[in-house]
């Protein structure tokens, strides 16, 4: 902890379940369990997490309340961009799920999507003072180009939840499969967030936050990995840590986290 009032964010794509993965998922899961636990984030937002792997997660997180739906159905069915948040510090005041396609508001393909994409957004009170979080989580699709620029639309688009005393600040994360400076990343910028790690005055781990679960590899030093912060917040610290048991990573990407403050807008 630092200042008064911060908290801690992880962003994390755990890798969907694969049986012929090198760590396998039930060889892995511990490890990641452990590794959440240790680094012990205020918001958790998970992409690649089906139904299965959410709920294992989560009897290994007990503070821990959630949201997130299958992108296929908005049921059970489908890879979840979930949101956990500690349930001691945060009050869910209302979450919804949006699809990245022309239509939002159902389970749809958009554009030149290989993949349904969600984004998860989960209005949030912090018990002690008050204050509200505005907490998107997303996973932009790996193949489509226009897709990525109209989720990125979609995501930095949504009105601002205006609340007595001002508007409610935004956090921004997930796997975006895409770097700084590409068309995407400069909409999210446009709409007035800053990139966590370029405003940070401590930045520690490798440039790029996909490993395709080879330690040593960086990809190129592209960060495709992101927390985007709102106006009233600013970034104490962020890191992208590169835990691994025997020589293995935990995922086939690393996670990001920042450590975030309110302050005056």
């Amino acid at each position: 902890g630092g200042e008064p009032g911060s908290f801690r964010v992880m962003s994390y794509n755990i890798r969907v379940d694969v049986p012929s993965d090198n760590p396998t998922w039930t060889e892995r899961r511990p490890h990641m369990a452990n590794q959440i636990a240790f680094h012990d984030p205020d918001l958790l937002g998970v992409q690649e997490a089906h139904s299965a792997m959410v709920g294992w997660l989560a009897g290994q997180l007990p503070g821990y309340d959630r949201y997130g739906l299958g992108r296929d159905d908005g049921g059970p069915v489908g890879e979840t961009t979930t949101l956990f948040w500690k349930r001691d510090r945060y009050e869910r005041i209302r979450a919804e799920t949006l699809w990245c396609s022309p239509t939002p508001d159902r389970p749809s393909k958009g554009w030149d999507a290989a993949y349904p994409r969600t984004v998860t957004r989960v209005l949030l009170r912090d018990r002690r003072d008050g204050r509200l979080l505005d907490v998107r989580n997303t996973h932009f699709d790996h193949v489509g180009v226009v897709a990525r620029e109209q989720c990125a639309e979609l995501v930095a688009g949504l009105p601002p939840v205006e609340v007595e005393g001002g508007t409610a600040a935004v956090v921004l994360m997930g796997d975006f499969n895409t770097g700084p400076e590409t068309a995407p990343y400069r909409r999210i910028l446009a709409s007035g967030l800053r990139d966590a790690r370029a405003v940070s005055p401590v930045v520690f781990g490798p440039a790029g936050t996909f490993n395709a679960f080879d330690i040593a590899n960086d990809n190129e030093g592209v960060a495709i990995d992101h927390v985007f912060i709102g106006p009233g917040l600013a970034v104490e610290r962020f890191a992208v840590p590169t835990d691994s048991f025997g020589g293995r990573v935990i995922s086939d990407h690393f996670p990001v986290v920042a450590d975030l403050v309110p302050v005056e807008p």
